[in-house]
């Protein structure tokens, strides 16, 4: 009785695992990196950049449509200094995409981390 009870709980969780594993954007960062630009002027009003960019890929079979980037900038004490978005409208099985998301202000260059998030709009 035990092992039927033991085989049953590993069939609910491994359904549970191929639902989650389903349930996401679609399509898989691969790799993505933070730059950071100071532009020269002396005005308090000084622009500045920051940018992550990256390559995302669909590995599955199907086409995800409506695929969306978002990316929130923190400086060096984690306060959030914006956030942005890339957006693609459609992703083929096995297409890359070359993707950049990026703020700019005066206080852009103090950008230190950031979160990254892929989902479908």
């Amino acid at each position: 009785m035990a092992s039927v009870a033991r085989k049953l709980c590993i069939l609910v969780l491994a359904a549970a695992l191929l639902i989650s594993c389903s349930s996401g954007p679609g399509f898989r960062l691969l790799k993505h990196e933070l730059t950071v630009r100071q532009f020269p002027g002396n005005s308090p009003q000084t622009q500045s950049m920051a940018a992550v960019t990256g390559t995302a890929t669909n590995p599955g079979n199907t086409t995800v449509a409506g695929c969306l980037i978002t990316v929130t900038f923190y400086d060096y004490e984690k306060n959030k200094l914006g956030i942005a978005t890339a957006s693609k409208e459609s992703l083929s099985p096995g297409e890359m995409w070359n993707f950049s998301v990026q703020i700019t202000g005066p206080d852009a260059w103090k950008a230190r981390s950031y979160s990254i998030v892929p989902s479908n709009k």
